[in-house]
């Protein structure tokens, strides 16, 4: 699956970071795609991540993948590990969140944290109708299935 990466230029800072977790990863089907900076960072990012997702509404694509450039993996087989356990049902998919209670089940109701996820074809437009002026993991409170990888 195509890991769908977004990097803000004005970020140099993060790119050599970025492409030695790549590398580290073993990571070789991804594309790199602008972020947007707007006045209200938490724009920016709704409009970065939701460009992702626009185009794999347009293509058909049944799943994509979009990880943020400060994307960084606890183990040396991480993404592997996360691609594996891609679970059958769920809206997105979280490659892990930095707040929020994941139940028994590995589902989570309100979290933050969208470092890498997958989201299924059935919730683009859920996703794509989310308000641009707020920060978007709260956009997403209740919305859907989501299931955190463990």
């Amino acid at each position: 699956m195509l890991l769908n990466i977004i990097h803000l230029e004005t970020r140099p800072d993060r790119w050599s970071v970025l492409i030695k977790e790549i590398k580290k990863q073993d990571i070789t089907d991804y594309r790199i795609w602008p972020g947007i900076p707007t006045l209200q960072p938490k724009t920016g990012i709704s409009l970065a991540h939701k460009q992702i997702v626009a185009h794999a509404q347009a293509f058909s694509q049944p799943q994509v993948m979009i990880a943020e450039d400060d994307l960084k993996f606890t183990a040396g087989h991480g993404y592997r590990y996360f691609l594996e356990n891609l679970p059958t049902d769920f809206d997105l998919y979280l490659g892990g969140i930095m707040y929020g209670t994941i139940k028994p089940d590995k589902t989570v109701k309100r979290f933050a944290g969208l470092t890498l996820y997958i989201v299924h074809q059935r919730f683009y437009e859920t996703f794509l109708q989310l308000p641009d002026d707020k920060h978007l993991d709260q956009a997403l409170d209740n919305k859907g299935k989501y299931v955190v990888c463990e």
